[in-house]
């Protein structure tokens, strides 16, 4: 049993009460009815049930204490893997992300028939499909989690990414909209979208504003490099400095640091772009 199913089972000990197995109507269910019967249900590997009555609680509470509480829930029971080999499947297809797409989305896809409403397996999945180039697909398959869940910020992140991939920027624009990303542990990868977004929309002073905010949100974010050059190199000004940074720490990136920015699917995806172009100025990668 891993950590989480671990986890999980300590969770439902502590809300299992004698209480329960009276039948109540739904008028006198307290926040904490709903997360018992959550446990429950998770534990019956009815993860889909589970998730539908704490969003429908979410959108019903009022309670600040409640809403963390039945957020926090809907977390665990999102993120925790029933099987073994699901888990085993995801985790080798994150190991194979840098180095071979396909196979990774083939492990992870395994994965997925396993736990079809497993987060981190579809959002792994769903990022694939962007970093292949399949965008429309990484968009379809994180939509259907969002229908369940449509709070979750990752499940955000991902269909923004996907939007993204695509140039559809006006439906970009609404997803944006409702994350507060300045107080957001994902903003850096908010930012890179920005700018992408500015750059496209060929709107030069939001882009470098943009830019800096990135800039500062994480110095060591391999696509904080990329995206300096890629501005400076639209406004026709050399960066072969950044350029070469970017090459640079995406050839020598380790496991841990990878994984760690994992989260952008395009992360050292645009190396061979970057090296094109330092040729093309007789630049260097070494």
């Amino acid at each position: 049993m891993t950590v989480m199913r671990a986890a999980l089972t300590a969770a439902l000990s502590f809300f299992a009460l004698p209480a329960f197995s009276q039948t109540k109507l739904p008028k006198s269910e307290t926040y904490k009815d709903i997360i018992e019967k959550a446990y429950n249900l998770s534990l019956q590997r009815d993860r889909t049930q589970a998730l539908n009555i704490l969003s429908s609680a979410i959108q019903r509470e009022t309670r600040p204490q409640a809403v963390a509480e039945l957020k926090k829930t809907v977390s665990e029971v999102s993120n925790i893997f029933f099987s073994d080999k699901s888990q085993q499947l995801y985790e080798t297809g994150v190991s194979l992300r840098k180095a071979d797409v396909n196979q990774a989305l083939d492990k992870v896809s395994e994965a997925a028939r396993i736990e079809p409403d497993n987060f981190p397996i579809v959002i792994e999945m769903a990022r694939l499909m962007i970093a292949k180039g399949d965008c429309k697909a990484g968009l379809e398959t994180v939509k259907k989690q969002l229908l369940v869940v449509p709070f979750d910020e990752d499940l955000k992140l991902t269909q923004a990414q996907a939007l993204a991939c695509q140039t559809k920027w006006p439906e970009y624009q609404k997803v944006y909209d409702t994350v507060a990303v300045k107080k957001s542990p994902l903003q850096k990868y908010w930012y890179a979208l920005e700018v992408q977004k500015f750059l496209d929309l060929n709107n030069p002073l939001k882009t470098q504003e943009t830019l800096g905010l990135l800039k500062k949100a994480d110095e060591k974010y391999p696509e904080s490099f990329y995206w300096q050059w890629k501005v400076a190199h639209s406004q026709k000004r050399m960066n072969t400095e950044q350029a070469q940074k970017y090459v640079m720490t995406c050839k020598n990136i380790s496991a841990n640091q990878y994984r760690q920015y994992m989260i952008d699917p395009m992360l050292c995806r645009r190396v061979l772009e970057v090296e094109g172009e330092l040729k093309g100025m007789n630049g260097t990668t070494e």
